[in-house]
């Protein structure tokens, strides 16, 4: 039974620090996908590094990954003024993202 309970935990625990690199590994790969055409991966890398770096804390990284996960989803090709909107901070009371 403790067995049990110790695998469980350690599966718990792999669970907890390998969602985040694959939730941004996803999104990066969605990112090389549907960036305007004069877009490269590095810019792709670069920017997400600055976003990523600028947030407060693991939370408020898993919840821009995926809100930009989000965006992602309802676009095929990004235009540059979607892909200028996706990284914009949101103002007071102003949802972040790309505004339809």
């Amino acid at each position: 039974m403790m067995g049990l309970m110790a695998l469980a935990a350690a599966a718990y625990g792999t669970a907890r620090t390998s969602a985040p690199a694959l939730v941004l590994h996803v999104v990066e790969q969605s990112l090389n996908q549907k960036a305007p055409a004069d877009v490269g991966p590095e810019t792709i890398r670069r920017r997400l590094d600055e976003v990523l770096s600028a947030t407060p804390d693991e939370n408020a990284r898993m919840r821009l990954l995926l809100r930009i996960s989000r965006d992602l989803e309802k676009i095929q090709q990004l235009t540059h003024e979607e892909w200028e909107l996706l990284w914009r901070e949101a103002g007071p009371g102003d949802p972040p993202g790309i505004r339809r």
